[in-house]
């Protein structure tokens, strides 16, 4: 098919390639002022996670050129970071959203994949477009370990070599989105979908999660179903799944 009416593409293959191709280096240290003061980026996570974004968004929209796609953006809260479209009415749009975690004390890492009460049970509820307009879901996750902290300060550029930047061991990966989703929620009372916890970035790169092997309507309809009644979280295994739908089934 001609370039820019492919419907679809490989694109963990294509984010390596523009990955390769740019050189990117993951090591930012702060943002450059217009009087050549450099701001560094202390340790907040938002920031640190705006920052992968940032430094994903211009390969993204490579990708998109090359394959004859829009490429839109979404305010914060709505998913996804990234769409790929060939219009509004593009039934095969492609989502792409970018977390970011840093690994705990023993290695291990996880990260919270939006919330199972919006765009899950209600097509357009906190979504750039309809959920059934989606083909794909792929997400960029990037783990990283705190390095030495150091508050936000102003340093000139002859000063730069004095930053630090505040993490280190950067490991990537790209992967459709359920194939990483654990079968429970995140942290406390949140509604976030907690991905698979684990030491072994393969793991994730692999898609090793429970609804793997399932399907990504699987993964929907577990949960979409989640405690979707008087608070009430039905399972948190497949087995607990299964015997709720059989329940449910046979009223």
């Amino acid at each position: 098919m001609p370039n820019g009416q492919d419907c679809e593409f490989d694109f963990p293959a294509e984010f390596i390639r523009e990955m390769e191709e740019q050189h990117l280096a993951f090591e930012i240290r702060g943002i450059l002022t217009a009087n050549d003061r450099i701001l560094t980026l202390g340790t907040d996570t938002k920031v640190l996670s705006t920052v992968f974004e940032l430094l994903c968004q211009p390969l993204i929209q490579a990708i998109a050129d090359r394959h004859g796609f829009q490429m839109e953006t979404a305010p914060q809260t709505i998913y996804p970071d990234f769409t790929l479209l060939r219009g509004i009415e593009d039934p095969a749009k492609i989502a792409i959203d970018i977390k970011t975690t840093y690994r705990r004390p023993n290695g291990f890492a996880g990260f919270t994949l939006g919330s199972y009460t919006s765009f899950l049970r209600n097509d357009t509820k906190n979504i750039a477009f309809p959920y059934s307009t989606y083909a794909k879901h792929w997400m960029l996750g990037f783990i990283y370990s705190r390095a030495q902290a150091e508050e936000s300060r102003v340093v000139t550029l002859g000063e730069r070599a004095t930053i630090n930047c505040p993490y280190r061991n950067v490991e990537w990966f790209v992967q459709e989105k359920y194939k990483i989703a654990g079968l429970v929620p995140g942290s406390g009372n949140t509604a976030n979908i907690a991905s698979i916890l684990t030491a072994n970035v393969e793991d994730f790169r692999e898609g090793r999660g429970p609804f793997a092997a399932r399907g990504e309507e699987y993964f929907r309809e577990y949960w979409a179903n989640y405690g979707a009644t008087n608070g009430r979280k039905f399972y948190r295994t497949i087995a607990e799944f299964e015997q709720w739908k059989a329940q449910r089934a046979g009223r």
